[in-house]
């Protein structure tokens, strides 16, 4: 039998199951306190998504690959913006990513 060459779409089904490492939770829950926080109202979009995921992944783990590692994971729980969304309203999807955490 030849040997499955994507091991992506399951592997990914797998991580989800088990939900956030300790490290995402941590990021996803710090970027809906600033959103929360700070203009609530404001608009939100996906470059600032993007912007706020690299600064609180690197506040974590510091620049370098365990950094990028984080980052990466992260905005694999923090979904994309692809309409109109306030900051506040994107705080409740990443607190709900984060596993419901306050």
């Amino acid at each position: 039998m030849p040997e499955r060459t994507d091991h992506v779409q399951p592997d990914e089904y797998l991580r989800r199951a088990t939900g956030p490492s300790e490290d995402v939770r941590a990021v996803l829950i710090a970027m809906a306190d600033r959103l929360t926080h700070v203009r609530p109202h404001g608009e939100m979009d996906d470059s600032r998504r993007l912007a706020l995921i690299l600064r609180y992944a690197t506040d974590r783990l510091g620049f370098g690959p365990a950094g990028e590692a984080l980052e990466v994971e992260v905005r694999s729980y923090a979904p994309r913006i692809t309409g109109k969304s306030t900051r506040g309203e994107y705080a409740l999807i990443l607190r709900r990513a984060a596993g419901g955490a306050a």
